[in-house]
């Protein structure tokens, strides 16, 4: 009980003191560049999946990201998930993610769990000419999944495309992303003919209010930000994306909104993590902090 209530004043805190903050900013959300945060496995994306753009697209040829998130289940423990995410020449990222996950005791014996995710993507210059054009970006990731487990370890790799549309929604700047792709495994699960889709929306909430500065997320896939991401019994196809589906949402707040930060990217997350799900359904607390060098 304690946790959550911290957790939904922390909530309270990111949707009304932050946002007031960054009123003094004169910028108006359209005007401003799109927010390319972090998902949880690296990526710049939403929160399991990824989006078409990287980054950094408008400012620098070499960008930093660094991110941490935990995701929090009262049944099984807290992941610990420190993230970088290099963006180069405008164009390409890439990004790694060490998802520190708790030992899982299987016959009386603690058994390694963590993973590490390495992701590439490739933004396609279908938006340079006219920034209303799609942003589409082609990638992957490569997941070493329980890593340091003679047992139980395996490879999966995951190729995609990643669509992000820009539109409105009741006069709110909203972008969509639509992914399609294929996991593929080694040392582990067989092979088989599923395909990975996932589809998301990037809403900025009342900009007459909050300028910018608050965004309410949320998608859907049928994979996870890794194959057996958090909470799973160690085992393949174990992770809540397996059951059926994943559903995140949130808010992540643009604290560069506020003018002592424009020039950096400042972004924090409180989500919700497979809310549809009972045992699965987990919280998100995380931040990202980036800057551009030209």
């Amino acid at each position: 009980m304690k946790k959550s209530v911290t957790l939904a004043v922390l909530l309270i805190i990111a949707i009304f003191f932050v946002p007031a903050a960054s009123a003094q900013s004169n910028a108006q959300p359209e005007n401003a560049a799109p927010l390319r945060s972090q998902s949880i496995n690296g990526s710049t994306g939403l929160y399991s999946i990824p989006s078409g753009g990287i980054g950094w697209e408008n400012a620098g040829k070499f960008g930093l990201d660094a991110g941490y998130r935990s995701i929090i289940n009262n049944d099984n423990g807290i992941s610990h998930i420190p993230a970088i995410t290099i963006s180069l020449f405008k164009w390409a990222e890439i990004s790694s993610a060490f998802d520190i996950q708790p030992d899982i005791n299987i016959a009386g014996e603690n058994q390694k769990n963590s993973d590490l995710v390495l992701g590439l993507k490739i933004k396609l210059p279908t938006n340079t000419k006219n920034v209303k054009n799609p942003v589409i970006a082609l990638g992957g990731n490569f997941q070493f999944i329980n890593i340091n487990n003679d047992n139980n370890g395996y490879n999966a790799y995951q190729p995609y495309i990643a669509v992000t549309y820009i539109g409105s929604f009741f006069n709110m700047s909203a972008e969509t992303t639509v992914v399609f792709g294929k996991t593929l495994y080694s040392g582990g699960p067989d092979n088989d003919w599923n395909f990975d889709f996932g589809m998301g929306f990037d809403l900025i909430l009342f900009p007459d209010v909050f300028g910018s500065a608050v965004h309410w997320i949320i998608d859907f896939a049928n994979f996870g930000y890794s194959d057996n991401s958090w909470a799973n019994s160690l085992h393949p196809h174990t992770g809540s994306a397996w059951n059926r589906g994943n559903v995140n949402t949130g808010i992540r707040v643009n604290l560069a909104a506020i003018p002592a930060f424009s020039r950096f990217k400042f972004a924090l997350d409180l989500a919700f993590n497979d809310l549809l799900d009972d045992g699965a359904r987990s919280f998100t607390a995380g931040v990202v902090f980036g800057f551009a060098v030209k």
